[in-house]
């Protein structure tokens, strides 16, 4: 009994001792940086219409503020200018072309979670809800042939001004003695439409979906 005693004394001395160190050499960290990249977009539509799209590229960048709050954990805010929207191409006999750019002032908040691979990289992941409010548009591709197809909607400005979705981000972070370095990929699926969405409107969904690669630098 005494031998089970002094065994389970070091054991728990040790397991102490480990969770001290785990503790000690944590600290909560506040960072701030900008972040800047390209945006591949789509708009996903509900409609009798066949819109056949390809992925628009356009640009989006901001500001970045992040709060680690504990190992592992922390939260994520942005404030982003994104541009958005959606490329149709209908290669058949009539060959119709069309693009608009839509802009967004995004602010997501997400929940970040990261795991060390190294001394100096990590594996970041965020997740969380984010809202938007639409600023301005601009049609910057039009080439119609076949006036048999309804395209009226090319005509009809953003009805619903906000935004909102899901976001969510993958990446890996690269940190320095004054800040980090984060490459990730980034996904957005729209939960709100931008056109009205009744029974006598030309479209039962119309929301967006955006692919994102992103730079950022964070200062701590």
């Amino acid at each position: 009994m005494k031998q089970i005693g002094i065994v389970a004394l070091i054991i728990f001395l040790c397991c102490e001792n480990q969770i001290y160190s785990q503790t000690r050499s944590f600290s909560q960290e506040w960072s701030y940086g900008v972040n800047g990249g390209i945006t591949l977009s789509r708009m996903n539509v509900n409609s009798y219409l066949s819109v056949p799209q390809e992925l628009l590229q356009q640009y989006s960048g901001g500001i970045v503020v992040r709060y680690i709050s504990e190992k592992h954990f922390g939260i994520q805010g942005e404030l982003n200018y994104s541009q958005r929207g959606w490329k149709e191409r209908t290669d058949t006999i009539f060959v119709n072309r069309y693009a608009r750019t839509l802009t967004y002032l995004e602010l997501p908040v997400l929940t970040h979670i990261y795991f060390d691979l190294g001394k100096h990289v990590r594996l970041t992941v965020n997740l969380g809800p984010q809202v938007s409010y639409y600023i301005s548009e601009k049609e910057i591709e039009r080439e119609i042939n076949d006036f048999a197809r309804d395209n009226s909607y090319y005509d009809l400005p953003v009805q619903r001004p906000f935004d909102y979705g899901i976001k969510g981000a993958m990446g890996l972070e690269f940190r320095t003695k004054t800040g980090s370095i984060i490459l990730d990929g980034r996904y957005y699926f729209g939960l709100s439409d931008i056109f009205n969405s009744t029974k006598a409107d030309l479209f039962q969904a119309s929301h967006h979906q955006v692919i994102g690669v992103n730079i950022t630098y964070l200062f701590r």
